[in-house]
């Protein structure tokens, strides 16, 4: 199920490719800030596919590069419940379904901690997302469900779906790359999803530059 806020088209052509390759696909919008339209997706996801087995939270804080004293607390405060919100909308509704079936994948895309940023607010409200997951990972386990992160430092665009999916495919374009790219964060995901990561629970997947 692809997720989107605004760009229908964008998310209908990843949808469209997806089945052009044999997957089945759909597209959902929705506010994963706004707790009634995450109600939405995870109930449109077990109407059309029957059960949830894998739950990706992508990144959500704002770009508010301010230093400490000229912090905009307002602002700032909002970069913290755009990181955490999520977690907290989608973890209890999902994991009530893979309790079921006693598996299951979370898996939040954060920040390296090591490589921080010059916006302080941003490193906060990563910090916190990371903490959130991290505090998650026994009660997940528990009903046979890992929780990791993937924590990123500056990460290379692709500028276009026919580069991206060169990239995907480790075509020229993967193996030429100099940085790390959104390609190489799904590798990354795609191992921790894979029964090769049955035992993997709390990793931090650092990326470096």
């Amino acid at each position: 199920m692809v997720n989107y806020l605004k760009n229908k088209e964008g998310a209908e052509e990843i949808a469209s490719l997806i089945t052009r390759n044999g997957g089945k696909a759909i597209t959902v919008q929705g506010n994963i800030y706004i707790k009634e339209d995450c109600e939405k997706l995870v109930k449109t996801a077990l109407n059309h596919f029957g059960k949830i087995d894998i739950c990706i939270i992508g990144p959500g804080a704002n770009w508010n590069p301010e230093d400490l004293k000229s912090l905009n607390p307002e602002k700032s405060l909002q970069d913290i419940i755009q990181e955490i919100s999520p977690i907290y909308n989608l973890l209890p509704m999902v994991l009530k379904d893979m309790e079921k079936r006693k598996w299951g994948r979370i898996i939040g895309i954060a920040s390296n901690m090591d490589i921080l940023s010059p916006a302080y607010s941003y490193n906060v409200a990563k910090s916190g997302r990371i903490e959130a997951l991290r505090l998650a990972v026994k009660d997940a386990w528990r009903i046979g469900v890992t929780v990791n992160i993937i924590a990123p430092g500056p990460v290379d665009e692709i500028p276009n779906l026919e580069d991206a999916c060169a990239y995907c495919s480790h075509k020229k374009e993967w193996l030429d790359r100099k940085k790390v790219t959104p390609q190489d964060i799904a590798e990354g995901v795609a191992f921790l999803c894979s029964d090769s990561a049955n035992y993997t629970t709390g990793c931090i997947l650092p990326y470096l530059f």
